[in-house]
């Protein structure tokens, strides 16, 4: 019994190490920045929900031309999406100019946060879901990364819960560099 407690403590690190250098390695890579089409990554990535069968919407205004690294962009939209969908069901994005900043807020129908532990769930290796399964709470790096990208493109990202249920997440990016 105790032997397949530690085997199972060691495969669990192993996966925590090799997250964490897949982390690290890809906050290394070089993207070169060029402008790109903020409504049209959205609907991009809500089109790839959709194609799983997943509820996600996406309601842009005014086109938005965004400089920044786009693949690495796209990576922390799909987390933040991807969250709202496995913990709150059905998503909806929107994107909107606002003061000189584009504006992304993501919404989920979930349960939302505990209000004291919004901070924590951008800290590396912090999960909500307290069971020790990959499967069901991942191994915590889930928020980490799409705040590292977020903040690297000179922008903030504000998590919230919702009046009227589920969880937002709202981020802002600069128009200028």
């Amino acid at each position: 019994e105790n032997r397949d407690k530690v085997i199972e403590t060691l495969d669990e690190m192993a996966a925590m190490t090799e997250a964490t250098l897949r982390f690290a390695k890809d906050e290394a890579q070089a993207e070169t920045a060029e402008n790109a089409d903020l409504g049209a990554l959205l609907e991009a990535l809500a089109g790839d929900q959709q194609d799983l069968g997943h509820d996600c919407t996406v309601e842009t205004g005014e086109r938005i031309i965004l400089p920044c690294r786009p693949v690495a962009l796209k990576r922390a939209f799909r987390n933040l999406i991807e969250n709202g969908i496995r913990y709150g069901e059905a998503v909806s994005i929107s994107a909107a100019v606002d003061a000189g900043e584009a504006v992304v807020r993501i919404r989920d129908k979930g349960p939302g946060i505990p209000e004291d532990k919004l901070k924590d769930v951008f800290e590396p290796f912090v999960r909500l879901e307290e069971s020790r399964s990959e499967e069901t709470g991942g191994i915590g790096l889930g928020l980490a990364i799409p705040r590292s990208i977020i903040h690297a493109h000179g922008g903030r990202i504000r998590l919230g819960n919702r009046p009227d249920g589920g969880l937002e997440a709202e981020v802002r990016l600069p128009l200028g560099r």
